[in-house]
């Protein structure tokens, strides 16, 4: 299965995002993938950047579903 990769600067997370507890977020990131959008996307992150690995065919969706939290 082909993956693609969606990058997004943890200094630009809308304030909803509690950027003190990343592992909060990035578990809130994957569910609403799952939930709203029916993608399986693993997200983690570094010290500058959430990294999520969607399938390259569930990319739309994930875009469509982090476009409605805010993300991008």
């Amino acid at each position: 299965m082909d993956t693609s990769t969606i990058r997004l600067p943890i200094r630009k997370l809308p304030e909803q995002f509690d950027r003190s507890r990343m592992t909060t977020v990035l578990d809130e990131i994957e569910m609403a993938l799952m939930d709203d959008g029916g993608v399986y996307g693993r997200a983690h992150t570094d010290s500058m950047t959430i990294t999520i690995d969607v399938p390259t065919d569930q990319l739309i969706d994930a875009a469509a579903c982090l476009k409605d939290l805010g993300l991008i």
